[in-house]
C-alpha cells in the first residue's frame, strides 16, 4: 500500500508537470500569433499609406475640371493648327491649268507653280507674281503675242481686249478721273483701292458672264468686292451704258 500511494503520488505529479507544460507552451504560441498578426497589420497599414489614393469629394472634382480643361486646350490646339485655305483658279498660258488650293496669306506665283508654272510662251509683264490672292480669284496669263496685242490697240487708242487679264492704257475716265467699270482694262482697274489682279480679273470675267454693270454699285456682285471694298472706291468709278 505504501509502495502503491509513492508510485501515484509520483503519477499525479508527472501528470501535472505535463499539463503545466501544455498550458504554458499553448499561451506562448498564441501570444506569438498575436504578435506575427499585429505586426502584419502594420506593414499593410504602411504600404497603404505609400501608395497614391484615389480623390474623392472636391479634390476629384478638381482632378476632373483639370481633366477636361486639358483634353479642350489639346483640342482648340488642333483646330488652331489647321491652315485657313483658299481655292483660286489659275489659267492661261500656264502648263496644268485648274483650280487648286492654297493657304490665306499665299502669292500669286505660289498660285502658277501649282498650275505646273508658265509656259515658254508666257509673258511676266502687267500681272504682279508677289501679290496675295483671295479665296475665289481668277488669275490668267497672257501670252508674250496676246500682251504685245493688247499693248499695241492701246497705243492706237482703241478698246483693249477685256478679260482677265486684258492690261490697256487708254484714258476711259470721260475727263472727271472715274474709271467706266463696264469698259476699263485690268490694268485701270488695278489703280482703285483695294483692287489687285485678281479682283480686277474677276470684275471682267463678271461683265463678259452677266453683261455691263447698270450701277457702280453692282460691282459688289463681284466674288472678292463686298462693302468694304466698294466704300473705299465708290467715288472713283462710273458705269456708262
Amino acid at each position: 500500500m505504501q509502495m502503491n500511494k509513492k508510485n501515484k503520488t509520483a503519477y499525479m505529479l508527472l501528470i501535472w508537470q505535463i499539463c503545466a507544460a501544455l498550458y504554458l507552451g499553448g499561451c506562448s504560441g498564441a501570444g506569438s500569433s498575436g504578435m506575427y498578426l499585429q505586426a502584419q497589420d502594420g506593414r499593410n497599414a504602411e504600404d497603404a499609406q505609400g501608395m497614391p489614393q484615389p480623390a474623392s469629394g472636391p479634390d476629384k472634382k478638381k482632378e476632373e475640371s483639370g481633366l477636361e480643361a486639358e483634353s479642350a486646350q489639346k483640342e482648340q490646339s488642333g483646330t488652331d493648327s489647321k491652315t485657313a485655305s483658299c481655292f483660286v483658279y489659275v489659267c492661261g498660258a500656264v502648263k496644268h491649268p485648274g483650280v487648286f488650293e492654297l493657304p490665306q496669306g499665299s502669292r500669286i506665283y505660289e498660285a502658277i507653280a501649282l498650275a505646273g508654272g508658265l509656259q515658254k510662251n508666257a509673258s511676266v509683264k502687267g500681272i504682279n507674281q508677289a501679290q496675295p490672292v483671295s479665296d475665289g480669284d481668277m488669275i490668267e496669263i497672257l501670252t508674250q503675242k496676246e500682251y504685245e496685242e493688247q499693248e499695241s490697240r492701246a497705243q492706237a487708242g482703241q478698246h483693249p481686249k477685256e478679260g482677265p487679264s486684258g492690261f490697256g492704257v487708254q484714258d476711259i475716265s470721260g475727263g472727271d478721273g472715274r474709271i467706266d467699270i463696264n469698259t476699263a482694262s485690268a490694268e485701270q482697274l488695278m489703280t482703285l483701292k483695294g483692287i489687285g489682279a485678281a479682283k480686277a480679273a474677276n470684275i471682267i470675267a463678271y461683265r463678259e458672264s452677266s453683261g455691263k454693270f447698270q450701277a457702280p454699285e453692282d460691282i459688289m456682285n463681284v466674288d472678292g468686292i463686298g462693302e468694304g471694298v466698294y466704300a473705299g472706291i465708290q467715288d472713283k468709278i462710273k458705269v456708262i451704258q
